[in-house]
């Protein structure tokens, strides 16, 4: 009898080929433009929609032009431009694996409750098993 025990990871095909489990969150909104609104997956993504009312710039890495890069990354998603905008009264759905995501906006004071919507499809593999996106091109600079 084997002794080795198989669980699910980042290259487990099957984990990504069955439905997700559900996560629906409407976000604490940025309360300055530059401020960027960290989103924690509890397990790894299979992909991930955005609803929203106003312009949103989608990012892997923090967005803050007036704070030197955050503790977990290497520099800031703003350096190089390294985000997706999402604009006003669209869906935009990422096929993405990730734990976190962050969204911005160059004009918080025109979001209200309600105006960001967030479903992501999750995978059963826990967040601790994806690796960090610190780094990559694209995503930092």
């Amino acid at each position: 009898m084997s002794s080795n025990f198989y669980s699910v990871g980042l290259n487990h095909v099957g984990a990504y080929q069955v439905s997700g489990k559900p996560f629906l969150l409407v976000p604490t909104l940025p309360t300055t433009n530059d401020e960027s609104v960290r989103i924690q997956f509890p397990n790894v993504t299979k992909s991930i929609t955005f609803k929203v009312k106003h312009d949103i710039r989608v990012h892997f890495a923090p967005y803050d032009i007036t704070v030197p890069p955050a503790f977990d990354f290497t520099t800031d998603a703003s350096t190089s431009g390294n985000y997706f905008i999402v604009l006003a009264n669209t869906t935009h759905t990422f096929d993405v694996k990730c734990k976190e995501v962050f969204f911005s906006t160059g004009n918080a004071s025109s979001l209200t409750s309600g105006d960001v919507e967030v479903f992501a499809e999750l995978t059963n593999i826990p967040a601790g098993r994806m690796f960090d996106l610190e780094g990559l091109d694209g995503v930092s600079s």
